[in-house]
């Protein structure tokens, strides 16, 4: 006796549901020959258009250019942070300004 269908069963990781899922014979050979195209036409491109290599001169040059700009983020957070503050007080001192002018 032939197959003429197969099931597929899902179950998810945070369900107690099961998913049921009934494939034909065709269409599991059609699933299975756009794998296996899809596979074929990656292992393709990969080798037409290998990596770029990166030379070390590059590497150095372009790992200098990271540790320099992490330290300029680090020194506008830390003046971000001290505007913060300065506002903070400036709005302090206009709402004391405005409740003096107030209760004159």
């Amino acid at each position: 006796m032939k197959t003429t269908a197969w099931n597929l069963i899902v179950m998810a990781p945070h369900s107690p549901r099961l998913e049921n899922f009934r494939v034909s014979v065709q269409a599991g050979l059609i699933l299975l020959a756009a794998f296996v195209l899809a596979f074929l036409t990656t292992v393709f491109l990969l080798l037409m258009f290998p990596q770029a290599r990166v030379n070390e001169s590059d590497r150095v040059r372009l790992a200098a250019e990271n540790q320099v700009l992490r330290t300029e983020n680090k020194n506008i957070s830390i003046r971000i942070g001290k505007l913060d503050a300065q506002v903070s007080r400036v709005e302090a001192h206009s709402q004391r300004v405005v409740a003096l002018t107030q209760t004159d």
